[in-house]
């Protein structure tokens, strides 16, 4: 009889909890990374992101995860850390992309990018369950659920209902 080992893929556990980086003091001339996980409308609710920073005169670049079902390749975080000052991760709205985007948030962090994760509501337990597991503080804001049956209309509304309050996540202003 052969005898097999099964492993728990999710059994992450880190023994001590790290801050989050600390943002800058404002966003006056840094530039913000919109890092598209890949999710089918989440680059509406990016543009719409996107032009509110724009009103507000703050340079934002964009990037795009090939999948949501995977974390960022390494070449994709190593772009992000040369290129801008902090970011913001959107629009998660089911557990294996809430994963894969809190590793990414982590992942930036460490390397001294700063930023939070946009998700959808139902997924709030997901991701501070995933930050206590892998040991970080990270933030995060929420939108309604589900985003995918949504208009584009409901789906800018939802990035302008966020967007005051990721000003204040993403700097000390």
């Amino acid at each position: 009889m052969t005898s097999l080992i099964l492993r728990d893929p999710t059994a992450e556990t880190a023994t001590v909890s790290r801050a989050r980086k600390t943002p800058p003091a404002s966003l006056e001339g840094k530039i913000v990374a919109l890092m598209d996980i890949g999710k089918m409308r989440g680059d509406e609710f990016i543009d719409r992101l996107e032009g509110l920073f724009a009103e507000k005169g703050i340079a934002t670049r964009r990037y795009k995860k090939p999948t949501n079902t995977r974390t960022a390749p390494v070449e994709l975080i190593q772009q992000i850390v040369q290129e801008v000052d902090v970011v913001v991760i959107a629009l998660s709205d089911c557990g294996s992309c809430t994963s894969c985007s809190t590793h990414d948030l982590n992942d930036l962090d460490q390397l001294g990018i700063p930023g939070v994760s946009i998700l959808t509501e139902v997924f709030q337990s997901a991701f501070q369950q995933q930050c206590e597991k892998i040991g970080f503080a990270g933030a995060s804001l929420y939108t309604p659920h589900p985003m995918q049956n949504k208009t584009t209309a409901e789906l800018h509304q939802f990035a302008e209902g966020v967007f005051e309050e990721l000003l204040g996540t993403i700097s000390a202003n």
